[in-house]
């Protein structure tokens, strides 16, 4: 079983809600569990969320980053969106520079963030019927 945090701002919230999709799941779990790895999402004109993922937990800062970290993803909310429904790539949005990866010769780490973060977007994307930002939750 893997434990996500709770989120607290509109990004960890999101995120915990996408990653909290898969979290039953073996594939998702064997994935996930003692990966021990720090990756932070920036969105334009938003701000940077670190998500740590440390032996079977994720969790989530805003403040304080971590200046080492194994990952940085920087792209506007356009082309997250666009990842997750499927209507661009991440090596075309790498290409375009609509996606930039610090870190990107970390190739195994960014495979298996893609394998966790992208196909878990996807999935939620294709499941519209779920309000996942309904108040009281249990995922929150």
């Amino acid at each position: 079983m893997i434990s996500i945090q709770k989120g607290e701002d509109l990004l960890s919230i999101s995120l915990n809600n996408i990653l909290s999709y898969r979290k039953n799941d073996d594939e998702f779990i064997e994935l996930v569990r003692n990966w021990n790895k720090k990756i932070v999402i920036e969105l334009e004109d938003f701000y940077p969320v670190e998500v740590i993922f440390q032996e079977t937990e994720i969790k989530f800062k805003t403040k304080d980053l971590d200046q080492k970290v194994d990952l940085k993803v920087f792209m506007n909310l356009n082309t997250l969106l666009n990842l997750g429904y499927g209507r661009l790539n991440p090596m075309n949005a790498v290409l375009t520079r609509k996606l930039k990866i610090k870190g990107f010769l970390k190739i195994l780490t960014l495979m298996k963030f893609i394998k966790i973060f992208l196909t878990s977007m996807k999935m939620v994307a294709k499941d519209p019927a779920i309000n996942y930002y309904e108040k009281n939750k249990a995922t929150r």
